[in-house]
């Protein structure tokens, strides 16, 4: 449950399918990016829909109300003539085990109301960290290239000042030119990038465009039970609702009776003739259990297909287990050889810069040619690490998807 800001506007629900539905971890209960996914606008409708689930329970496994009925006739005879009228008070009968199976079936709705919620709320959540990751790798690309255009820019004006000396030559300057402007048409791109993820951030959110956004987040494999992930339990929930679907054909396979009161009066001139009987109905179904057996097989189709799902799930979640370790390997690694290559190529980039701008004999064509690769192998080593470190949360962001989020509403 979130607490804060929206304290007053959610509970825990109680599924009917699988009990009360766990929480999250604390150190994610409060993040201001599920504040953010409570708050927006398109949870309305799944509370509003989890609302009304609630509300049907009052609804559920009703009794047929009375019939009230009557007549009045003229009898002609050749003594004279007189009306008669009669009463009839009828009550139907709800077919045996129908008002449990109707109860039974709105108590998995509202289970599946509360688990689609669930479910959306972590979509939500994955959906929005995926973009803010992806928005912040496109930033520290930009950050990266900008660092490089400038040391570009660096090695330019060296060369500036070899040609001025008689020492340079015009075309390692266009190279260098040709360099910077191809990086800042990609760091426009990188720009581009991360304002689209923004955007399409804030558009799940329901945010305005200038509005700020929630900073990243995401669970941890061990802060993660997949048998408590929603998807689990809207996969409960189905199956419940199956087998109340299954309960409610077989209920409609029996006959539907009703028991009736009749009292009729001839007004007679002779004396005034009163009848009182009961009358007792029921339907021959001779049709109604081939079509109830059809809808139990349906119905326990439905639920087999809900273990399956549900079976899919566990799957779907090992394999996004084994993702988020390959990416922090990966991520360990790039971090690694980065270190390693750091260093080294920096101090490459300056005894070149120092040959370049100097005018000795050991400084030909191919010192900016090295700076020229040596930038590329910089960027290139620190974009797998950006990458490397973006693909980890990613990874992480789908975690999510499993999470028990519940933000689960008293009100719509």
């Amino acid at each position: 449950m979130l607490v804060g800001a929206v304290m007053g506007a959610v509970q825990p629900p109680a599924s009917a399918a699988g009990g009360s539905l766990a929480e999250l971890p604390s150190s994610l209960v409060t993040t201001p990016l599920l504040e953010a996914v409570a708050r927006a606008p398109a949870m309305s409708s799944a509370r509003a829909r989890a609302a009304a689930a609630r509300d049907r329970l009052g609804a559920a496994g009703r009794f047929p109300d009375p019939e009230l009925g009557g007549m009045i006739s003229q009898v002609n005879k050749p003594a004279g003539d007189y009306p008669m009228w009669e009463v009839n008070l009828r009550q139907p009968l709800p077919k045996a085990g129908e008002r449990a199976a109707d109860r039974e079936r709105a108590a998995a709705a509202v289970s599946l109301a509360e688990a689609e919620y669930a479910v959306m709320a972590g979509e939500l959540a994955a959906d929005t960290a995926m973009a803010l990751a992806e928005s912040d790798a496109a930033t520290r690309r930009v950050a990266l290239l900008a660092r490089q255009i400038q040391r570009t820019e660096q090695t330019l004006t060296a060369v500036d000042a070899r040609v001025a000396t008689g020492g340079g030559r015009i075309a390692d300057r266009l190279a260098l030119q040709t360099t910077i402007t191809a990086m800042r048409l990609e760091l426009e791109r990188e720009e581009q990038r991360a304002a689209d993820a923004l955007a399409d951030a804030r558009g799940r959110l329901g945010l305005n465009l200038d509005a700020p956004l929630p900073p990243y987040a995401a669970p941890t494999p061990p802060d993660v039970d997949v048998e408590r992930a929603p998807t689990i339990q809207l996969a409960a929930a189905k199956g419940a609702e199956a087998r109340a679907m299954a309960r409610m054909a077989r209920a409609s396979g029996r006959p539907m009776t009703a028991v009736g009161l009749r009292f009729e009066r001839e007004e007679d001139p002779m004396g005034s003739m009163d009848t009182i009987g009961l009358a007792f109905m029921t339907e021959l179904p001779w049709r109604g259990r081939r079509y109830a057996r059809a809808e139990e097989k349906a119905a326990y189709a439905e639920e087999a297909a809900s273990r399956a799902e549900a079976e899919a799930v566990r799957h779907r979640f090992q394999a996004l287990l084994t993702r988020v370790q390959r990416a922090e390997r990966l991520t360990q690694t790039a971090r690694r050889l980065s270190g390693e290559t750091h260093l080294r190529l920096d101090a490459e980039y300056e005894a070149l810069i120092r040959a370049a701008g100097t005018g000795s004999p050991n400084a030909g064509e191919m010192p900016v040619l090295v700076i020229l690769e040596i930038l590329d192998r910089q960027t290139v080593t620190e974009t797998q690490v950006i990458e490397a470190e973006a693909a980890e949360r990613v990874a992480r962001a789908e975690l999510w998807r499993f999470a028990p989020v519940h933000l689960f509403p008293v009100s719509p």
